[in-house]
């Protein structure tokens, strides 16, 4: 209730309270008093009470108040009267005729009830005001489908959950984040097995039978339960044709211009990649003539070895290596750059949704004392949920909101629609798709590779740009498991060194990889926005002789990756700083990319203490017939519907207070990921060529 309307009905009951006190008699009267005029009567006083918000299927207390002078004189009867003014639904009352009522509404948005009072002769009324906000998930949809689906098939099992948290309530103190982690983590520990927390999208992870979960979900402060997922590169059907014996492509840097990018003395010196895999060994070609593994983690199985696998060394050198063991033979993308290992695939090749999250904590943690500029996630799982509830599109669009740019495979499922894997699904990131280059340097011959996923279930327009990833050759782990499986995939170099090929989005999401840390190497202080701008707008043609039709416009996104393009290109955008210098390429805009996104759900909480008390910009003011404007911190219900109309791009990341979350403060070595019960996507799966 505004200051005007107390200041007058204050004024409206003094005036009330002086016509019924008697004038004093004067000390000077001689004469009689007059004979009484009769009453004049006055309006009554009437107040609807103060504004209100609920959230349904609550009702509203309505306490209205009415004062009478008692006039006309017989008085009349004083009569009240609820009604509605205006609202998206219908209002029924428990007693319009009575001053203390309760209003109940059919739908949310925003109400006015109108209070009218009547002593039978003249009536005056008053308004309050009702937001009603929508109705919180049922307890059946904080469940995801997929794992519900287990629960019925086998309910006594025990099966891989992440249990997310809302959003910590103000005020908050020491590590809000944490906190809610931990209380997961207790839940857990109460109806299932708790395994580790995880800080970075308010949750924890861990087992649970089908009785557990539903107990999960009953808590109040439980937001949703995900499927923990397998994560790993994923398989793909046999290839359509078979590609010659001697067809393998050493020549990728090339076909994207990055040897062109050497020439300028740019070689990725200086940034760091963080390569989320299943290890990264010691190769001459990482630590020769200096050690660029700058650090090596572990949140998979026991490590027997520094890559049981072999696939994240073979990621490794097509980043970052610099061919040191054949001659420069087979050199990767940006051959001076610096890796750290961040180890969540076991040596079956497979993790899980859990491990990867917590990867990326270590390396947002990390970031600053390795200079990690990038994180390359060359595996997927499967996404049957949108990005908004999907757990690891929160934790990669907190680490690109942190400054890191993420380049995620898009998934071997192809050439079907809509079979882009998570968290290439998120509409923030850099997806990947890969081509065919033929063993070739010539363009006119490559060919989308049958294998590329494509598309979303949201219609995001999914890859974002492709890659060369057809029988990539780069670094070889003698004696790991893929090594073991495929003997018939180590190529010889011409000084007798040894390495290996293979083919997938895995490979090409790589290539993208490296491009970045290129481009950061020349402009240090490019936003991933901007990163993502120069990359998916300066892409190159191809295949215009391969005789190939794409099933769809999308499926290649914007093209094949051109590296040089992308380093000279002249932005037109907003640039803090950074130097160019060669021929420029056409202007690139880097200010609309990523433009009007809405994040994902677990982003939202995550956040909600850094975004708390900043300005509320609405994308549309009376969205469901809320007056949004009204609304406040206090009064708004954080959830799903406010996300979508809350204009994100008003929000100054810059200057936002990332030291009131703390993602970090759990210990790094808490957690036993060799007691998990992995799931076993085989590498022997894998039949891609």
């Amino acid at each position: 209730m505004n200051r005007r309307r107390l200041l007058r009905i204050s004024c409206a009951l003094v005036a009330l309270a002086l016509s019924l006190v008697p004038a004093a008699p004067s000390a000077h009267a001689q004469l009689p008093p007059p004979p009484p005029l009769p009453g004049v009567n006055l309006a009554p006083v009437v107040i609807a009470g103060l504004d209100q918000v609920i959230t349904l299927p609550g009702s509203a207390n309505l306490t209205g108040v009415a004062i009478d002078d008692g006039q006309p004189n017989p008085p009349g009867v004083l009569t009240t009267t609820w009604s509605p003014v205006s609202g998206p639904g219908t209002v029924s009352f428990s007693n319009a005729s009575a001053l203390n009522s309760t209003a109940t509404f059919s739908a949310s948005g925003a109400y006015v009830l109108r209070l009218t009072v009547s002593d039978g002769a003249l009536a005056v009324s008053d308004d309050v005001a009702v937001t009603v906000n929508p109705a919180p998930p049922l307890v059946e949809d904080k469940i995801d489908p997929a794992l519900r689906d287990l629960m019925q098939a086998n309910p006594l099992a025990l099966l891989p959950v992440i249990v997310e948290m809302q959003q910590p309530l103000p005020p908050f103190l020491g590590a809000p984040n944490v906190d809610r982690a931990l209380e997961a983590l207790d839940l857990l520990r109460q109806f299932g097995i708790p395994v580790a927390a995880l800080s970075l999208i308010d949750g924890a992870a861990g087992f649970a039978n089908a009785a557990g979960i539903s107990a999960l979900s009953l808590a109040p402060t439980v937001a949703f339960i995900h499927h923990d997922a397998t994560v790993g590169p994923r398989p793909s059907a046999e290839p359509p044709e078979v590609a010659p014996p001697d067809q393998i492509s050493g020549a990728y840097a090339r076909v994207v211009k990055a040897h062109r990018v050497w020439e300028l003395g740019i070689a990725g010196r200086g940034v760091t990649v963080a390569i989320l895999d299943s290890g990264v060994a010691a190769d001459a070609d990482l630590i020769e003539p200096e050690n660029r593994i700058l650090a090596s983690v572990n949140f998979a199985d026991q490590r027997l070895a520094s890559d049981p696998g072999g696939h994240g060394t073979h990621i490794a050198g097509i980043i970052a290596g610099n061919g040191s063991r054949s001659g420069g033979e087979f050199v990767g993308i940006a051959p001076q750059a610096n890796v750290v290992d961040v180890r969540v695939l076991g040596s079956t090749g497979s993790g899980r949704i859990s491990s990867v999250i917590r990867g990326i904590e270590w390396v947002l943690a990390h970031r600053a004392a390795y200079n990690i500029r990038v994180i390359n996630l060359s595996f997927g799982a499967s996404a049957h949920l949108s990005y908004r509830l999907d757990p690891m599109s929160a934790a990669v669009e907190i680490a690109w909101r942190r400054g890191l740019v993420v380049v995620a495979a898009s998934g071997n499922g192809g050439p079907q629609r809509d079979t882009v894997a998570t968290p290439g699904i998120d509409p923030y990131v850099i997806t990947v798709g890969a081509t065919d280059d033929r063993g070739t340097l010539s363009r006119g011959d490559d060919m989308l590779a049958w294998f590329s996923a494509w598309g979303s279930a949201e219609s995001n327009a999914k890859p974002d740009l492709v890659a060369p990833g057809r029988r990539l050759v780069s670094l070889r782990v003698p004696g790991s498991a893929l090594d073991t499986l495929f003997p018939d995939r180590v190529v010889v170099a011409q000084n007798g060194s040894t390495y290996f090929r293979l083919t997938g989005t895995s490979m090409a999401t790589a290539v993208v990889s490296g491009a970045a840390a290129l481009l950061l190497q020349r402009r240090p202080s490019l936003t991933p926005d901007q990163v993502k701008a120069l990359l998916v707008r300066t892409t190159q043609p191809y295949g215009w002789d391969s005789g190939q039709a794409l099933p769809d416009p999308i499926a290649d996104g914007s093209g094949l990756l051109n590296a040089y393009a992308a380093v000279n290109a002249a932005p037109s955008g907003r640039l803090q700083g950074g130097l160019l210098f060669g021929a420029l390429r056409p202007m690139v805009n880097l200010c609309c990319v990523n433009d009007a996104l809405r994040p994902a759900d677990g982003f939202a909480r995550a956040l909600y203490p850094v975004l708390y008390g900043s300005p509320l910009d609405w994308k549309d003011p009376t969205l469901g017939g809320i007056l949004w404007q009204l609304l406040t911190w206090n009064t708004l219900a954080w959830n799903s519907v406010a996300w979508d109309n809350f204009n994100w791009n008003s929000v100054a990341w810059d200057s936002i207070a990332w030291d009131s979350v703390a993602w970090d403060s759990i210990a790094w070595d808490s957690i036993a990921w060799d007691s998990i019960a992995w799931d076993s996507i085989a590498w022997d799966a894998f039949t891609l060529d």
